[in-house]
C-alpha cells in the first residue's frame, strides 16, 4: 500500500513538472508568434534574403581607329559571406584544396574573411574566365552543402586585347584599398569589394563630373535581391536592378605608330645592350604640333595591363616590382632626365626673345674653355646660330645663355613648359627642374654655404642642359612641338572624345594653347632653321641620309648626373625633332638611358617612327 502511494505522489510530481513546461513552452510560443512577431518575421527574412552588388561593365577604351584597347569580358567570381560560414577555418581549408592555386591558401581566404568587416556583404575570393573556369563552378555547385556562405556569380573583368601595346597609356585596374575606397563612397557609392583604375588611363578617367553631368570609364552598379534556403541555395530573385556600363573613351593614340615607336625602341635597346650591358630602359613620344595630341608614347621596359586584370601573380610580380628597371613607370611622364643638348634650342629660343643676340651673331670657339666654363666638343672656330647648332657647340651656348641671363633663360623655359607639369591627362606626371636662383636656394638652404647663391657657371653649365636641368621625355617633345608651331605651346593629350554606353558623343577634346613664346617670327623661325642643319649637315647628317621628307633636329650627348656613373663613359642617348620642316605635323622626343650618342641610339627610333607616320616603310 505504502509503496502504491509513493508511485502515485511521484506521478503527480512528473505530470505537475510536464504540465509547467508546456504552459511555459506555449508561453514562449505565444511571445514569439504574437508579442514578437514582426521582430521575428524581420530576421527571418533577414535570414533568408540575400542583396548581391552586381558590377557594372567598365567603358570599352579605343585607339584613334577605334581598335579595341580595353574591354570587358564575362568571368565566374566566387564569392563568401562570412555571416553564413559557422567555420571559417574548415571552410578555408576545404575550399583552397578545390581551388588548388598556390597563391590562394586557407590562411590566405581566412584573411580576407576577418578584413572583410561587412559580414553580409560577399567578397571575392578568386574570378575565373568563362570556359577555364566551368569545370571547377560545377564541382563547387556540387558540392554547395558543404561550402555555407559561398556565392557564384557572373561578373565583368578587364581585358586588353593587345596585350602590353600602349600599357603605361592605358593603366591597370586593381582592388580598392581602404584611403581609395573613404575617399570616393561617398562620391561614387564604391563598394569594399570594386575595382578600379590604379594607374594609366583608367585611373585619370575612373569617374568625375563635369557640368553637374557624372561620366566616366566605371559604371553604376546594379542590385539583386535573392531568397535563398535553410542551405543558403538561391530558390528565387526578388527584383533586379541592372547595371550600367561605363563610358567609353576614344584616345589619340595610333595604334599602328604606338606598335612602330614600341618595337623600334625595344630593338634599338637590345642592339645597343650588346656593347652597353646598362642600357635597359628608354622612352619615346610623338606628338601632333598643332593639337596636342599624342599620336603613341612608348615606355620600356613594357607593362602588360592584363597582368593586373585579375591580381598580379608572385612570378609577375618580381618582374614590376624589380627597381634596377621599374617596368611600372611610364618614363614619358614620370621620369625626368638631363637633356644634354637637347636644351640648346631652349636657349637659343631666349637669347633671342630678349635680343641679347641675333642669328647672324657669332662666338669664337676653341677646344679649351677658360674656367669656369666647360670644354667644347671641337675647335669650331667662329660659329652662327645655325653652325652652332649644326655642330652642338657647347662654346656657343654658354656664351649667349649667359649674355641672356638666368631671369630670362628661365622666363623663355617656362613659356616652353619646361620645369611645370604639363597638363596631359595622365596621373603620375613629373615636373622636372627648371634650375634657377630660387630652385637652388632651396637646394641648399645654408645661406653661408658656397652654393646658396646662383654662380655664373651654373648659367654655363645650364645653357647647355647639364646644369641642373631635369625633364621628361614628355616636356623635350613638347617644347620642341611649340618651336615648330610658332611659339604656341598646346596642352598634351591622349583622349580625344568621350562616348556613351549607347555611343553617343559626350564630350569633345578641343585643342588649348597653354603659353606662348614672346619671339618674333623672324628669330623662331631662325632656330627652326638651324635645327634643320643638324640633318643636312650636322650630327645627325647620316641619320636621315636620303630621307624624302625635310626632318628638323637636335641630338643630345647627356652626362646622367648619377652617383657611381662613369662622366667620361656613361650617357643618356637624347634626340628631339619635328617634321615636315616647312609645315610641322609632328614633333618627337626619345631618350635610351645608357644609349651614349642621341644620333646613334634614339635617333635611330625617331627615324622607324617617321617611315611609319609618313608611309615610307609600306
Amino acid at each position: 500500500m505504502a509503496k502504491k502511494q509513493s508511485l502515485l505522489v511521484k506521478l503527480v510530481v512528473l505530470g505537475f513538472i510536464f504540465s509547467l513546461l508546456c504552459f511555459l513552452l506555449g508561453l514562449r510560443l505565444f511571445s514569439m508568434q504574437v508579442l514578437d512577431d514582426e521582430q521575428y518575421t524581420l530576421l527571418s527574412t533577414q535570414n533568408r534574403i540575400r542583396i548581391l552588388s552586381l558590377p557594372a561593365r567598365r567603358g570599352n577604351i579605343y585607339d584613334a581607329n577605334m581598335t579595341e584597347m580595353a574591354v570587358s569580358k564575362p568571368v565566374f567570381a566566387i564569392s563568401l559571406a562570412s555571416a553564413d560560414i559557422p567555420d571559417r577555418e574548415a571552410l578555408a581549408e576545404k575550399l583552397a584544396v578545390l581551388l588548388h592555386d598556390e597563391e590562394i591558401t586557407a590562411k590566405k581566404i581566412q584573411d580576407i574573411l576577418a578584413q572583410h568587416y561587412r559580414r553580409y556583404e560577399p567578397v571575392v575570393i578568386k574570378r575565373l574566365p568563362y570556359d577555364e573556369g566551368l569545370p571547377l563552378i560545377t564541382r563547387l555547385e556540387e558540392m554547395r552543402d558543404e561550402l555555407p556562405g559561398i556565392i557564384i556569380t557572373e561578373e565583368p573583368m578587364r581585358y586588353y586585347p593587345q596585350g602590353p601595346l600602349a600599357g603605361h597609356i592605358l593603366g591597370t585596374v586593381g582592388r580598392i584599398n581602404s584611403t581609395e575606397y573613404e575617399n570616393l563612397r561617398d562620391d561614387y557609392n564604391y563598394l569594399v569589394t570594386d575595382w578600379i583604375g590604379k594607374n594609366g588611363v583608367e585611373k585619370s578617367m575612373e569617374r568625375f563630373t563635369i557640368d553637374g553631368l557624372e561620366i566616366g570609364l566605371r559604371g553604376k552598379n546594379g542590385m539583386k535581391q535573392v531568397e535563398v534556403n535553410a542551405k543558403h541555395r538561391p530558390v528565387r530573385d526578388i527584383s533586379t536592378q541592372e547595371p550600367r556600363s561605363g563610358d567609353s573613351y576614344v584616345l589619340t593614340i595610333d595604334g599602328k605608330l604606338q606598335s612602330a615607336l614600341e618595337q623600334s625602341l625595344a630593338d634599338m635597346i637590345a642592339e645597343i645592350q650588346k656593347t652597353r650591358p646598362k642600357a635597359k630602359a628608354g622612352a619615346a613620344v610623338l606628338i601632333d604640333v598643332k593639337t596636342g595630341a599624342i599620336l603613341a608614347m612608348a615606355s620600356h621596359p613594357p607593362m602588360d595591363p592584363n597582368d593586373f586584370a585579375n591580381g598580379l601573380s608572385k612570378d609577375k610580380a618580381e618582374y614590376y616590382y624589380d627597381e634596377t628597371v621599374s617596368p611600372l613607370i611610364n618614363r614619358c611622364i614620370a621620369a625626368t632626365y638631363p637633356p644634354g643638348s637637347t636644351f640648346k634650342p631652349m636657349t637659343a629660343v631666349a637669347a633671342l626673345a630678349c635680343e641679347a643676340i641675333t642669328p647672324k651673331t657669332t662666338v669664337n670657339c676653341s677646344r679649351i674653355a677658360k674656367v669656369p666654363r666647360a670644354n667644347c666638343t671641337g675647335s669650331h672656330g667662329a660659329v652662327n646660330l645655325q653652325r652652332a647648332i649644326a655642330v652642338s657647340c657647347n662654346t656657343y651656348f654658354q656664351e649667349i645663355g649667359f649674355r641672356a641671363g638666368i631671369e630670362n633663360l628661365d622666363k623663355t623655359g617656362s613659356e616652353l613648359g619646361l620645369g611645370q607639369q604639363s597638363g596631359i591627362d595622365l596621373p603620375g606626371e613629373s615636373a622636372g627642374v627648371l634650375p634657377g636662383p630660387e630652385w637652388k636656394a632651396k637646394r641648399y638652404p645654408d645661406e653661408n654655404h658656397w652654393e646658396h647663391v646662383w654662380r655664373p657657371y651654373n648659367t654655363f653649365y645650364m645653357s647647355m642642359g647639364q646644369g641642373g636641368d631635369l625633364l621628361t621625355p614628355l616636356q623635350m617633345a613638347n617644347y620642341i612641338a611649340a618651336i615648330a608651331n610658332g611659339g604656341r605651346r598646346m596642352r598634351p593629350h591622349v583622349v580625344d572624345k568621350i562616348l556613351s554606353p549607347e555611343g553617343e558623343l559626350i564630350w569633345q577634346f578641343q585643342p588649348e594653347v597653354m603659353a606662348e613664346v614672346e619671339i618674333s617670327e623672324e628669330n623662331l623661325a631662325a632656330v627652326g632653321k638651324a635645327m634643320r642643319s643638324t640633318v643636312t649637315s650636322g650630327t645627325a647628317a647620316g641619320l636621315f641620309r636620303g630621307f624624302p621628307i625635310e626632318v628638323a633636329a637636335k641630338t643630345g650627348t647627356a652626362e646622367t648626373g648619377l652617383s657611381g656613373d662613369n662622366k667620361n663613359k656613361d650617357y643618356h642617348g637624347v634626340f628631339v625633332s619635328f617634321a615636315p620642316f616647312n609645315d610641322p605635323e609632328v614633333a618627337f622626343a626619345g631618350i635610351i638611358e645608357y644609349g651614349y650618342h642621341g644620333s646613334t641610339s634614339s635617333g635611330y627610333v625617331c627615324r622607324a617612327i617617321f617611315d611609319e607616320y609618313f608611309g615610307l616603310n609600306e
